[in-house]
């Protein structure tokens, strides 16, 4: 590995012309000077390619690259990395920004950490106008199993991505949980709790338009992927799958719910029923924001 090994980073882009240039501008202010910016628009409709052509011009380390057809996220990020050169990798949305001293600090984990395959960090959620909405603390690997953990901001090796393969198109709007979990079979994955990213939440975001839709794909995936998790212990198989049985509940599948749970029973009787007893006395919701605040807590 050279000192200064490359970085390749995919921005996938579809009429994202409104924050594209920020996305942009946050990747070149990085304190780490050797990476390649690979921008792939999806066949934009909009002044997207223009502003596409600009940017390209100011810096020979943005390389452009538009898609013959429209081909939507995981296929376009999968034509994205075929382009990418680098010994390390991440991909990041046209609506966010980056810490100057992202990529410096993430590869710094991975270059001391050789058996680490995937670093993730702390994210400050913002506005459409870039003002704070408050900081998002990134959940411990080993809760991979029911909340995505890994959130926006990452960087893994590139025996990572030869080993995993392409993002599924099969799970598109939850492609990067699937990807991460696939990750987790293989890879220690490693969090940094330090907040080098600003995740932008609008009313054109895809969590906030198609919340419920995104919701009933996790399920489908995470009730595909988890049996084929055997790192994870039976506790938090179990949680996960309590976690699948709420979602399946919300979008009133309580056949499913109750399969979920069947299954939790099986693996772990007596958190089962401490979580169950919970929702049944403080409802869902509550319940569930208990349990967060106390894994959050710092360990000693």
């Amino acid at each position: 590995m050279s000192d200064s090994p490359l970085i390749s980073i995919v921005l996938p882009t579809y009429n994202g012309s409104r924050y594209l240039a920020d996305a942009v501008e946050s990747i070149r202010r990085q304190t780490y000077l050797n990476w390649e910016l690979l921008l792939q628009d999806d066949c934009s409709t909009d002044g997207t390619p223009d502003l596409i052509a600009r940017l390209a011009t100011t810096d020979s380390r943005i390389k452009p690259g538009r898609n013959a057809t429209n081909l939507r996220l995981p296929n376009s990020l999968n034509a994205g990395f075929e382009r990418a050169q680098g010994e390390f990798l991440t991909w990041t949305s046209d609506d966010n920004e980056h810490r100057p001293e992202a990529l410096k600090e993430m590869l710094a984990i991975l270059r001391q950490d050789a058996g680490c395959g995937l670093v993730y960090c702390d994210m400050l959620s913002i506005d459409d106008e870039g003002r704070s909405l408050g900081s998002w603390r990134a959940p411990e690997p080993d809760q991979l199993g029911w909340v995505n953990s890994v959130g926006a901001c990452f960087l893994y090796r590139r025996e990572v991505a030869e080993t995993v393969g392409r993002y599924d198109d099969r799970w598109r709007l939850v492609e990067d949980w699937d990807y991460w979990l696939r990750v987790a079979r293989r890879y220690r994955l490693r969090v940094l709790h330090r907040e080098l990213y600003l995740y932008r939440r609008h009313a054109a975001s895809l969590t906030t338009t198609r919340a419920q839709e995104i919701q009933r794909i996790q399920m489908e995936m995470l009730a595909v992927r988890l049996p084929d998790l055997p790192g994870l212990n039976a506790k938090v198989r179990a949680l996960s799958y309590l976690k699948l049985a709420r979602s399946a509940a919300a979008l009133g599948e309580g056949e499913r719910a109750r399969e979920f749970n069947s299954r939790a029973w099986e693996l772990d009787w007596w958190q089962t029923a401490v979580v169950l007893a919970g929702r049944r006395l403080l409802g869902a919701d509550r319940a569930g924001a208990i349990r967060n605040r106390l894994r959050r807590r710092p360990r000693h």
